[in-house]
């Protein structure tokens, strides 16, 4: 039994891993649920922006064309969200299976690493769009933006670490 305490102990590899497949599924159910996006009020937008018209087949020519941007607009998101989640796990699984014996190795882990932060990052901007411009319920991603962020903090904790390998790196 070890003895320092489960509290004191600093994050494994694996805990990060296991995080970036948390995100992964939570970000599955937002996109299965479209982001909650708020459907009166794209209402109220198409409504707005379609009240002056007065040819009645114009009218329903330019409500067809905002509906159709709107769900490019998802579509869009989703693709992006999904593929920013799957490219968090990815980047790190490929990170870990490089253990560095020769500075080229140690950097393509760093990049690696980079690339799964990159990912954090674009997935937050996408929910944050989706939440300002699209209009989709932001309380429902704030839970989820706080465990991007946890994520991206112990990723940048596992490229300190990755220091350790620097002494017996070979040139």
């Amino acid at each position: 039994m070890s003895e320092i305490k489960k509290s004191e102990r600093s994050e494994s590899k694996l805990q990060t891993v296991h995080n970036a497949y948390k995100i992964r599924t939570a970000v599955t159910k937002l996109a299965e649920n479209n982001f909650y996006f708020d459907l009166n009020k794209i209402n109220d937008v198409v409504e707005q922006n379609t009240k002056n018209i007065t040819d009645e087949k114009l009218k329903e020519k330019a409500k067809k064309r905002i509906y159709q941007y709107f769900n490019n607009q998802i579509l869009r998101i989703t693709d992006k969200v999904i593929n920013s989640a799957c490219g968090i796990n990815e980047h790190l699984r490929i990170a870990n299976t490089i253990f560095p014996t020769y500075m080229s190795e140690f950097e393509e882990r760093r990049l690696e690493l980079d690339r799964a932060m990159s990912c954090c990052n674009v997935l937050q901007d996408e929910l944050q769009y989706a939440g300002e411009c699209l209009y989709a319920d932001l309380n429902r991603f704030t839970s989820l933006v706080i465990e991007i962020q946890k994520e991206f903090n112990m990723i940048k904790k596992l490229r300190q670490t990755d220091n350790r390998f620097l002494k017996d790196i070979k040139q």
